[in-house]
């Protein structure tokens, strides 16, 4: 039988149960932007929104599922900040994509810092209902990102603006990680000028790596239009 300790309650009515499960990825969601996901333990988030860790499960499968509906969030945000930024109809430069692209993520630390523990480890310890769901939303959200980044710069191409999106996102789960390292590696950074170039300043770089990555695009897509 599941035991309730004093001080938590349990939600019995559905509105009561999704605010419960609301409360529980509002509580992983300010945990993870204050410690990184991979400090942030299931009992911190069941304590934080108030429900007991063996009541959890009446909401998600684990910490990982938690996790893997924030990042599904981040994917849907990120695709509708891009097509705010990009205004249809405006001149859009390589540059000027590349900018918005590095922009739009550098906003979003929660949505990076996902981005490279989805793959490493919260789709491996989730059920194949909950990964494919999460997969398919972001597809879905990919595939929006590249019609907008196609619409902003024609000459790109839907096809090179779905291999831009992946390459973003690619770059800035890695970039993330290297440009955020722990105290103990960022003292050294600091201490050691031998290891100085390993500090990552996180949006100017990855618009760089875009920026490089758009105008590469084009020249193949230019180069493949033009083979007999």
């Amino acid at each position: 039988m599941e035991t309730i300790e004093p001080g938590f309650q349990r939600a019995r009515t559905p509105e009561r149960k999704r605010q419960r499960a609301d409360d529980l990825l509002d509580a992983a969601r300010r945990l993870a932007r204050d410690e990184g996901v991979r400090a942030v333990t299931l009992t911190e988030i069941a304590t934080s929104a108030g429900v007991h860790v063996s009541a959890v499960r009446r909401y998600f499968e684990s910490r990982e599922e938690i996790f893997l509906r924030l990042a599904e969030e981040g994917w849907r945000e990120w695709a509708e900040a891009l097509r705010d930024r990009l205004v249809p109809g405006a001149t859009v430069t390589p540059y000027g994509l590349a900018t918005a692209l590095a922009d739009t993520l550098g906003e979003r630390p929660l949505f990076c810092d996902l981005l490279a523990h989805a793959p490493l480890s919260l789709e491996r310890a989730v059920s194949a209902d909950v990964v494919r769901a999460f997969k398919l939303s972001a597809v879905a959200a990919a595939h929006d990102l590249a019609e907008t980044l196609a619409t902003a710069l024609p000459d790109l191409g839907r096809d090179a603006a779905l291999d831009l999106v992946t390459t973003a996102m690619a770059l800035a789960q890695s970039l993330w990680q290297i440009s955020h390292p722990p105290e103990t590696l960022a003292t050294l950074y600091r201490e050691d000028p031998r290891l100085a170039h390993a500090a990552v300043d996180f949006t100017p770089r990855l618009t760089r790596l875009l920026h490089a990555t758009v105008l590469g695009l084009m020249a193949a897509g230019a180069g493949a239009g033009t083979e007999a």
